[in-house]
């Protein structure tokens, strides 16, 4: 396996049990929109094609555009190099960070809101093509109150003074933040799995074949003269006619796809639909087992059969969680029971996450610990907690110490450590202040020695 370069294995060592560090970040989703006529305002649309996570220090962004393979962009910004996951491929890009050759000018007194947040206007010539001369005019919103986010494709992004929340064209392809929430980033999130392998780019020619390929002896080609998609295998039997704008890598057995009148859906190995094409957006959880569906703007849960568990009667709705699931309407946010009853009114800011007992908000970027079935607010005003799989332990932080509270909101494991991890198989990671060592411990705060974790590991 390849090694990288040791200026960027500050973010990516491949320990199995490495110390992480939560942050708090936001959240941007963005949006491909078109408009008849370039005048126009883009309007926005069902689904998100890049999910940025972005604070001062970092930036994370989910892509699930271009050919269909969804990448991981992963930045520090003080660092000269970035990286670029391919989870369906099992592989990772490493690339120099570079500034874009286009100037940019900021236009003054031209401001609108954009999510909630004040943007300012900036706009940037660039040539059509290389044969002519005419540049095209790209218009750049961008509030200064919110961190700069960029990524693989928008390097330009990087020379603007804010998070930028609309892009507009000439040819009326526009992207457009569609919501704009507080989040987390996780060190964690910035290490590269041991599996992948790193390449020099997906799109060599060697490896072309593997680039297309979705699943075990399953690979995409395009129809030449519809532009259109489908599945073959190593002999180039068509498995899946050419018939999708999109088809997925597989997850298990399942793939969502996008057929030709721009609706999604699910196929299985076999390229038979099982989840018919009819919503204007999916999102799968292997895990889980479930699929969040957007219909007309409104999104809700069903499972891998298509059976409906939580109608789309709501702005935004997550994967059922120990029962649960967070949603929204209205720019409040409540909690649901599996069957669709509302058991916490919507009510709140924000919430972040849940699970068969408790839900964690988010009011003006203090954390509270809630009680799902009382509705009560357990633990108040921390700079963070986020929930671990110890049903029992939350991991938390207050004036820059971390520890774990327990699910009345106590403190179980005192916050005296300038750095931990969630729980994960009964231990978690965690760093004493003025130290750089690692330490691991048990659900009652006992360190613990663990053999395979104390070897040292090759950063990939």
């Amino acid at each position: 396996m390849k090694k990288i370069s040791l200026s960027f294995a500050a973010i990516l060592a491949a320990s199995t049990m490495s110390f992480a560090q939560i942050n708090k970040a936001f959240k941007i989703n963005y949006a491909i929109t078109y408009s008849v006529d370039p005048s126009e305002e883009a309007q926005s649309a069902p689904a998100s094609v890049y999910e940025a996570y972005v604070n001062n220090d970092k930036i994370k962004v989910v892509s699930a555009s271009g050919d269909g393979e969804e990448s991981i962009f992963l930045v520090k910004k003080n660092e000269e190099q970035s990286v670029i996951l391919y989870p369906g491929l099992a592989k990772y890009v490493v690339k120099e960070n570079e500034l874009s050759p286009h100037a940019i000018k900021f236009v003054p007194n031209q401001t609108k809101m954009i999510a909630g947040y004040p943007c300012k206007l900036a706009q940037v010539e660039i040539p059509i093509s290389e044969d002519n001369e005419e540049n095209s005019t790209l218009s750049i919103w961008y509030s200064d109150k919110l961190p700069v986010a960029y990524w693989e494709g928008f390097d330009l992004f990087k020379e603007i003074p804010g998070a930028v929340l609309q892009l507009t064209t000439p040819l009326g392809m526009n992207m457009i933040a569609q919501t704009i929430a507080d989040s987390q980033l996780d060190d964690k999130d910035f290490v590269v799995p041991e599996d992948y392998e790193q390449v020099a780019s997906i799109y060599d020619e060697e490896d072309s074949e593997e680039s297309n390929q979705i699943a075990e002896n399953m690979y995409l080609f395009e129809d030449a003269a519809t532009n259109l998609v489908g599945v073959q295998d190593g002999e180039e039997k068509t498995i899946v006619p050419a018939q999708y704008l999109y088809i997925a890598p597989f997850v298990s057995e399942l793939s969502i796809v996008q057929y030709k009148n721009e609706k999604y859906g699910a196929i299985n190995l076999t390229g038979k639909p099982i989840i018919p094409f009819q919503y204007d957006y999916l999102g799968y959880d292997d895990h889980l087992g479930q699929l969040v569906f957007g219909l007309n703007e409104k999104y809700g849960v069903m499972d891998k059969s298509g059976k409906i568990l939580i109608s789309a009667n709501y702005d935004m709705i997550s994967f059922i969680n120990g029962g649960y699931a967070v949603f929204q309407l209205k720019n409040k946010y409540g909690v649901l029971n599996q069957t669709g009853k509302i058991i916490v009114p919507a009510t709140y800011s924000y919430i972040s996450e849940n699970n068969s007992t408790h839900f964690v908000s988010i009011e003006n970027d203090r954390y509270n610990l809630n009680d799902i079935k009382t509705n009560k607010i357990v633990a108040l005003d921390y700079d963070l907690i986020s929930i671990t799989e110890e049903p029992n332990l939350f991991l938390a932080s207050k004036d820059g110490k971390y520890g774990y509270l327990d699910g009345q909101g106590k403190v179980a494991i005192p916050l005296i450590y300038s750095g931990a991890t969630s729980f994960s198989d009964g231990v978690a990671s965690v760093s004493l202040a003025d130290s750089d060592d690692v330490i691991l411990i048990n659900t009652k705060g006992e360190r613990v020695e663990i053999d395979a974790a104390a070897e040292a590991t090759e950063i990939i």
